[in-house]
């Protein structure tokens, strides 16, 4: 069962499409609705959903603003946007979120459950993907790699050359192909260089015993992690010194916290928790905490607003007005008056 929320100002409209989902037999269940983008994105900020279902004209915050919204923090969400005829090109501006459907308004509910349908069929996709992703399982082992954990590494590559034990594939090539992504994103990501001569691992691809490949493949990891708990710096804090220069070099940019995890080779989900854990604070704040610092630097410099909500990364200046007021509880102009 997959989970949704709804979002729009009319409350008949809300209620209508949350009971028909309910109550209609496809893999969907309403875990929430909301009047608004406003509360849809604090509902968000803790909670996980599959799909958001919003229309695009509301009071404070739009479909097109949530779209954003999702797309920059939890880009593995899909948005279906509900629109008016008139709205229908406006709609189509947020593909640059990656919103997977519109439909038009009045909602037709058969156009709704061929939607959520198709929508269904896409995510059980997604989840098999991920589940059976080569380079998903390869990030886990990598993401235990850097926090130097010896038993949670061992554990996910046994777990990786167990999936490949009855492919065609030789086992050995299989392994020594693990750890040459290892070790190519340890230096392209880190600047980390680990010793290629470990013993036994140029030897990989030519042995054909199962156990002295697990054997020697757990020799090269042990080696791996060896060789990086006697940097001078932490794995961890390199890690988060990249992510923060990202934000920092493009902040400006319409970045998402995907683009954030692919620079570190995490998946974003275990990158949006190794980032609130090192840092304190969770991606989406930080980026906001920048781009509202530059934003101030920017007024103090009689900038256009319109100009300034660019160059922070927003596209509209509507919605960058409404971030910069719940942010620091006053409009760009009121903040100059005071300061």
């Amino acid at each position: 069962m997959f989970s949704v929320i709804v979002v729009d100002d009319e409350m008949i409209i809300r209620e209508n499409i949350s009971s028909f989902i309910n109550n209609c037999d496809i893999d969907f269940n309403v875990a929430a609705a909301f009047r608004d983008g406003s509360d849809a994105i604090k509902y968000l900020e803790e909670n996980d959903v599959d799909v958001v279902i919003s229309d695009i004209k509301m009071i404070k915050v739009s479909g097109i603003d949530l779209a954003q919204y999702i797309y920059e923090n939890k880009p593995w969400i899909n948005v279906i946007l509900l629109s008016g005829y008139a709205e229908f090109e406006y709609a189509q501006a947020a593909i640059k979120y990656n919103v997977k459907e519109y439909i038009t308004k009045p909602t037709n509910f058969d156009d709704l459950k061929n939607t959520l349908i198709k929508m269904s069929g896409l995510l059980k996709t997604q989840k098999n993907n991920n589940i059976n992703s080569f380079l998903d399982n390869i990030m886990r082992l990598y993401a235990s790699i850097l926090s130097i954990n010896p038993d949670e590494a061992k554990n996910e590559l046994h777990l990786l050359l167990d999936s490949n034990t009855h492919r065609n594939e030789q086992l050995g090539q299989y392994a020594f192909n693990i750890f040459e992504i290892i070790i190519d994103k340890l230096y392209a990501n880190l600047n980390i260089r680990i010793s290629p001569d470990i013993s036994g691992y140029s030897s990989l691809p030519e042995l054909s015993s199962n156990n002295e490949i697990y054997n020697v493949s757990t020799h090269i990891l042990d080696s791996i992690i060896s060789q990086l708990s006697v940097k001078d710096k932490k794995t961890d804090n390199l890690v988060i010194d990249k992510l923060i220069q990202f934000i920092n070099d493009n902040f400006s940019h319409n970045i998402s916290l995907q683009d954030a995890a692919e620079k570190v080779f995490f998946n974003p989900a275990y990158c949006s928790r190794f980032f609130k854990e090192q840092t304190g604070e969770n991606f989406s704040d930080y980026l906001l905490q920048v781009r509202m610092q530059h934003a101030v630097k920017l007024l103090r410099e009689n900038k256009k607003i319109n100009d300034i909500s660019k160059a922070c990364g927003y596209q509209s200046s509507g919605y960058f007005t409404r971030v910069f007021k719940d942010y620091y509880n006053c409009t760009p102009s009121e903040y100059l008056h005071k300061a």
